[in-house]
């Protein structure tokens, strides 16, 4: 007997007994058609997540959790350790790349063939993974003051690694991300601004589509105060690795300080930096928006959106637009997106507050973009390194391509979100668990049939990660079997040959 359930009546406790069998008999769900219809549990080791052996293939080919695994001390007791920590980060990050983020979800998929598989036991008989309680117990303790640093450079080390030849130019691309929080974790503070929540301010970095730090940080730390440390450590590696390198960095204006600027010249690293409007550079661009504004006219006619109701009046066309037929609509949309003028220009700066930190005679060059539209001027100013180059150019080709850092970490934040430990150091790790995830899917991305291969990952997950399956084990082999009639079968069974042949 599994269950007892106690009721009281007049007095008198009566015990009804639910057994194992009776609450796994058949339910019978009415008639489809003319055929009766049943649901009924069955003996076959079946899975939702066919594609996460995928994971651990992809994983013996990198090595990201194995070396993750060696910078992490366990200091569990090891005659009473049931699973060794390679297998508890292998199966807490195919987990995330699965789309189950939350410590919670152990409970259910420790028991599940497909993790079973992953870990290399029998998807039927096998030993469960890792409950919700040994993972909880595993993040808290994973990074402590000793290794933070070694963990957190992982990401710049395996880069490094993958690269056997150098690349012609390294371009990293920082960036900040908010990670809101609902409990009363260390280090979640509440931000105001643009947030208006508790919360994390993770810092990325990121080269192309490669991730190369996640660094945790509180809610209430600026990026300038943080991303010079970060780069002293991923710039000196790479140095060290290929010496002379070219290396770039591109950030918004939220990085951009003077001791950014002084470290960046005296290493040699080029930089397209953000400025946060001033009084000053506006007065140094007022000749652009002026010949912005005089093309606009020329062109379009007198901006629509100008004074204190031009916001009302944009919705209001807005609206309009979007309640026309289809062609007509999309011919008007297309008219009112075309109704814009760009003018980018260049000047020489210097900071007056930036010449006590800051020992340079030369002037900076800016770039400076302005965008004239029906809502009036829209401008923009870089602090280049390049002291050659159409300024046009420089910036539409160099550093409007920062963009695609923001799409990464909008990729990341698919992978997962929660950081909800109690302990700084444990979320610090969760961070690092998201990042081994991402990475795993990117690389597993390189295998796909080319109308894959720029796919996110929450397409990934649906394709290659999210399918039922079937895994049977006879004396001899293990087979993973698919539905004939899933759609994605192809691509599951062409994503496993091109693994397999590399």
């Amino acid at each position: 007997m599994l269950v007892t359930k106690q009721t009281r009546e007049r007095g008198e406790v009566s015990v009804a007994k639910i057994t194992r069998s009776s609450r796994l008999r058949p339910v019978e769900i009415g008639k489809v058609g003319e055929l009766k219809t049943v649901v009924e549990v069955v003996d076959e080791a079946m899975t939702a997540f066919g594609g996460i052996p995928l994971i651990g293939r992809v994983e013996r080919r990198v090595g990201l959790i194995k070396e993750l695994s060696a910078r992490i001390e366990d200091i569990r007791a090891q005659n009473r350790v049931d699973h060794e920590k390679e297998d508890v980060i292998l199966q807490r990050a195919s987990q995330i790349a699965a789309g189950h983020a939350d410590g919670n979800d152990c409970d259910w998929l420790r028991i599940d063939p497909a993790i079973l598989l992953l870990l290399n036991r029998d998807p039927e008989t096998g030993r469960p993974g890792a409950s919700q309680e040994t993972m909880s117990k595993f993040e808290k303790n994973a990074i402590n003051a000793g290794n933070l640093n070694h963990v957190n450079e992982i990401f710049v080390d395996h880069y490094i690694a993958c690269h056997r030849k150098p690349p012609k130019e390294i371009v990293l691309d920082p960036d900040g991300t908010m990670m809101k929080t609902y409990g009363t974790q260390e280090g979640a503070v509440y931000r105001g601004g643009k947030y208006k929540h508790e919360m994390y301010f993770p810092l990325k970095i990121f080269c192309g589509e490669w991730l190369l730090a996640t660094i945790l940080r509180r809610g209430d730390q600026s990026k300038a105060r943080t991303i010079l440390a970060q780069l002293k450590i991923i710039v000196a590696k790479l140095r060290t690795k290929w010496r002379g390198i070219r290396i770039k960095v591109r950030m918004d204006a939220a990085f951009c300080s003077p001791q950014l600027v002084e470290w960046l010249k005296e290493q040699k690293v080029s930089y397209e930096l953000a400025l946060r409007s001033t009084s000053c550079l506006n007065e140094y661009s007022k000749w652009f928006v002026e010949e912005a504004r005089l093309q606009f006219i020329r062109t379009y006619g007198d901006p629509q959106f100008i004074g204190s109701d031009g916001n009302q009046q944009a919705h209001a066309k807005h609206a309009r637009i979007r309640g026309l037929a289809t062609a007509e609509r999309m011919e008007e949309e297309d008219t009112s997106k075309s109704r814009r003028v760009r003018v980018v220009g260049e000047f020489c700066y210097q900071p007056e507050k930036w010449k006590k930190f800051l020992k340079w005679n030369e002037w900076e060059r800016v770039i400076c973009r302005c965008d004239y539209t029906d809502k009036g001027s829209d401008v923009k100013y870089v602090l280049v390194s390049q002291q050659h180059g159409i300024p046009r150019r420089l910036y539409e080709d160099s550093y409007c391509q920062r963009g695609s850092a923001e799409q990464c970490i909008g990729r990341f934040k698919q992978i997962g979100r929660k950081l909800s430990a109690q302990e700084f150091h444990a979320n610090q790790f969760r961070l690092i668990l998201y990042g081994i995830a991402y990475m795993l899917l990117m690389h597993l991305r390189k295998f796909v049939k080319p109308a894959l291969q720029r796919a996110d990952a929450n397409t990934l997950q649906k394709h290659l990660i999210v399918i039922p399956a079937v895994i049977r084990q006879t004396q001899t082999k293990r087979v993973i079997q698919i539905s004939a009639k899933h759609a994605n079968r192809a691509n599951f069974l062409d994503t496993w040959r091109r693994l397999m042949a590399a």
